[in-house]
């Protein structure tokens, strides 16, 4: 496999929103410096479980999970974490006039940021929400529930913007102007999908949240008349499926193998560089970052795991917050 040259493009990266002690956002480029990238990945949250606003955290960055994708002018956020604030206030200031959201699973650190997402107060915005379907709620129900007294003072009625959700099946491809999408089940508690979104013939594979390669099914909802063992390695199959030949395969990393635990639903590095190396995958991201990682801790899991990932013929990243990559 030709691996991607990874380059830092910007000479002077620049701060983040004036946080103090806030990363610099370097620019990564995985095309030729002569080509006009097709797609681009911006991370604007990256920790797992809840948000972090300590000195430990400011390095990789504590908002939780949001990545904002222009893939041929076609704006696309995956997660609604609370670094879709950041997010939202980018796309007003360049006027995105639609957007869809992909995401992946209801659980709080994934949608607790979208009250706060500024293309809701615009009324010439379109956003479409997209999720797997669940059985017992839809997806404005979900919505409505964390934007209702006493939890909120505003309703989800009274947003500006035109809202429209969009529920989907397992395996469901569907385009959004000239991309693909495809978004399948994931072994992860409650409803959980991860997404694949084909630009330009490069490919970003989401895989997050997931126990990878656990024993125990976590995935609810599923066919009771089929063995647990078939429907788990039906749920791995998923994930290969999303991430063949990717050229960035973003990833739950929550934990290290000496810190797993079977009930959570979550994944460890070692499990992606296997399943990296056995669909072709140019490169990975490590994300969902544990809350208590601090910034030297995700720096010893990087060099921890280097030769590995060398050894499978992938490169290895850890997500951070700011950082924009170009295929």
């Amino acid at each position: 496999m030709q691996l991607p040259q990874v380059l830092v493009k910007s000479e002077d990266p620049f701060y983040i929103g004036g946080h103090l002690g806030a990363p610099k956002i370097p620019i990564i480029d995985h095309h030729p410096t002569d080509a006009t990238p097709t797609m681009k990945i911006l991370f604007w949250g990256v920790r797992g479980s809840f948000p972090v606003a300590e000195a430990h955290a400011a390095g990789y960055g504590g908002n939780t999970p949001c990545l904002e994708i222009d893939a041929a002018g076609q704006s696309i956020v995956i997660d609604a974490g609370t670094g879709i604030r950041g997010a939202g206030q980018a796309l007003v200031a360049r006027g995105v006039q639609q957007i869809d959201l992909l995401l992946s699973h209801a659980h709080w650190d994934h949608i607790q940021g979208f009250p706060y997402f500024a293309p809701l107060d615009e009324e010439s915005v379109t956003v479409r929400v997209h999720s797997l379907r669940h059985p017992t709620q839809s997806l404005n129900e979900i919505f409505s529930g964390q934007q209702q007294a006493p939890f909120s003072t505003r309703p989800l009625e009274e947003v500006r913007a035109k809202l429209e959700f969009i529920e989907h099946e397992d395996g469901d491809e569907f385009d959004l102007g000239e991309t693909k999408v495809t978004c399948r089940r994931l072994n992860h508690p409650g409803i959980a999908a991860g997404y694949r979104v084909e630009s330009g013939g490069h490919v970003l594979a989401y895989i997050c949240d997931t126990d990878l390669d656990g024993e125990v099914l976590h995935a609810e909802g599923l066919d009771e008349t089929v063995e647990k063992a078939d429907l788990l390695q039906q749920l791995r199959q998923n994930a290969r499926d999303l991430g063949h030949s990717a050229d960035l395969l973003v990833c739950d990393t929550f934990f290290l193998p000496e810190e797993y635990e079977p009930l959570w639903g979550h994944s460890c590095p070692d499990e992606f560089l296997r399943l990296a190396g056995q669909v072709d995958a140019a490169g990975i991201w490590l994300f969902h970052h544990r809350p208590g990682r601090a910034d030297s801790d995700m720096d010893g899991i990087l060099e921890r795991y280097r030769s590995a990932a060398a050894a499978e013929g992938v490169q290895l990243h850890a997500a951070r917050e700011g950082v924009e990559v170009s295929l």
